[in-house]
């Protein structure tokens, strides 16, 4: 037995909601990281921008481990998603920027740099998702959105400056294709994205990795990860799919500095550590190398 199931185990054995415990002391964790990596203040203009987030994703939430938990989870990688996407629209340096969020889900991205970025530096956010909910939600809001897989998205009448694609591209069955297929398009040169930080690359993962007899009925792409790489493995993909980095960064689940550093083994095994968002130009000098397209 691990020493978690252990611990686990000998808390439940005395009554403990260890499902609460473990929401609680995570919550402490992400305010203790937000704080640390000075996303606390950007977190809470974010909950003014958009005061309910509980319709970011189709699932729906236990209210009470939704305000004990999940909206502090969700808040920061909001955070840190948003300040790299402004830092993203800031190096472009420029006025009226047309932006394509390819796997959108709520709108709220969307919400959060109309109302941050500099006044007129953004006039026009489509939004694309293959899920009806989420297209209606954006709509519901006042968005623009496109019902389409974000690989067979048409950008015919659209001319996007910058791409954003957020806790999407471990989803998509063909990163690469897809990657590959904005790096000849005739569409924005820059893309801004997220996926889940793993220290060590490896193929799906937890629900792909569960028992056949554990298995739900259906498994939708929004729930499956097909790909959880390291940072170096995502930008060698990219890289060799016709992109380069401009910058890379991470954002940990937990502190580095504070006693709840502990919680990293806990973030490791249940969830992840934290976030990798890459920020890419178009570059096919590796990517036209290769003969097999």
């Amino acid at each position: 037995m691990s020493a978690y199931s252990l611990v686990r185990n000998t808390l439940t054995s005395m009554g403990v909601d260890t499902g609460a415990l473990y929401q609680k002391l995570s919550a402490s964790s992400i305010r203790a990281a937000l704080a640390e990596q000075d996303l606390a203040k950007l977190c809470n203009r974010l909950r003014e921008i958009v005061p309910d987030v509980t319709d970011h994703y189709t699932q729906s939430f236990d209210q009470v481990a939704f305000e004990r938990y999940w909206e502090t989870k969700m808040r920061g990688l909001h955070a840190f998603q948003t300040s790299c996407a402004l830092d993203a629209m800031a190096h472009l340096d420029r006025q009226g920027l047309t932006i394509v969020d390819l796997g959108d889900s709520s709108g709220n991205h969307a919400a959060y740099l109309r109302a941050l970025a500099p006044e007129g530096t953004v006039s026009r956010v489509v939004s694309v998702n293959m899920d009806e909910a989420a297209i209606d939600k954006i709509n519901a809001k006042g968005g623009e959105a496109v019902l389409a897989r974000v690989e067979d998205f048409s950008f015919d009448g659209v001319r996007p400056d910058l791409l954003m694609s957020f806790e999407t591209l471990e989803h998509i069955l063909d990163p690469i294709g897809f990657l590959r297929s904005l790096a000849v398009a005739d569409t924005a040169e820059h893309i801004v994205l997220s996926v889940p930080f793993r220290r060590k690359s490896r193929f799906g993962g937890a629900l792909m990795r569960r028992s056949p007899k554990d298995l739900p009925a259906q498994i939708t792409p929004e729930e499956t990860h097909i790909f959880e790489l390291s940072p170096v493995d995502w930008e060698l993909l990219a890289r060799f799919a016709g992109f380069r980095k401009i910058f890379a960064r991470v954002y940990l689940q937990y502190p580095k500095r504070s006693p709840l550093r502990v919680t990293a083994p806990l973030w490791r095994r249940l969830d992840f550590e934290g976030f990798l968002v890459l920020f890419l130009e178009r570059d096919n000098r590796l990517a036209d190398c290769y003969t097999g397209w």
